[in-house]
């Protein structure tokens, strides 16, 4: 019975921590991290600020956690590119595409995890998460080097300049003060034209 009990309030608490999570990042997808507010967060999940304080420290840590959950998720879909059955030009082309497609569907959201001004703890994490990405990168990289068909001096450094193309590029559409109203087409043009330049970048021709 006591263990019941003990697997009972360990799901509780796991479900209060996700719905807490899922809140703020809500929150950050319509207003950004300013709007991520603890109290804020408490109203929308429906708890009170106390048990917000149960779970996490303070406000940074629940962005943090927050960041790190969304950014996993998108690297699991770039390693799920990496290791398919795609010619290494098709999977750096389909890595850029993914990924900068993803960002500008949720603009706010992705202005928010990868640009919007934040305190130095949350910017390590940032710094954490492209060096996560750049991993899945850096793996078709290297596969597209040892077939012949990129060409670069360094793979780590290759690998960054994918890496920040890929993310650096969408600060200006992404950006809410900036109100660019971008339709489907030029959505799809923009991002063709990223992953073109990347796959470019590197191919031997």
């Amino acid at each position: 019975m006591s263990y019941k009990r003990s697997t009972l309030m360990q799901e509780r608490m796991e479900q209060n921590r996700k719905i807490i999570l899922q809140s703020a990042r809500d929150l950050i997808a319509q207003g950004g991290f300013k709007d991520a507010q603890i109290q804020a967060i408490a109203e929308r999940a429906g708890v009170s600020s106390g048990l917000v304080y149960r779970y996490f420290e303070n406000k940074s840590q629940v962005l943090i956690e927050v960041l790190s959950d969304a950014i996993t998720h998108e690297i699991g879909i770039l390693f799920s590119i990496a290791k398919s059955e795609l010619d290494p030009v098709q999977k750096l082309d389909k890595a850029v595409t993914t990924f900068v497609k993803r960002a500008m569907n949720r603009p706010q959201l992705a202005y928010s995890l990868m640009f919007e001004p934040v305190d130095p703890e949350l910017e390590h994490e940032r710094f954490r998460s492209k060096e996560r990405i750049k991993q899945s990168i850096t793996q078709i990289l290297d596969e597209g080097k040892q077939q012949g068909v990129f060409h670069f001096r360094d793979l780590n450094t290759a690998a960054q300049c994918v890496v920040a193309t890929m993310t650096y590029v969408v600060v200006e559409p992404l950006n809410p003060s900036q109100e660019v109203d971008f339709d489907e087409e030029y959505r799809d043009n923009f991002v063709q034209q990223i992953s073109e330049f990347c796959v470019k970048a590197i191919q031997v021709v």
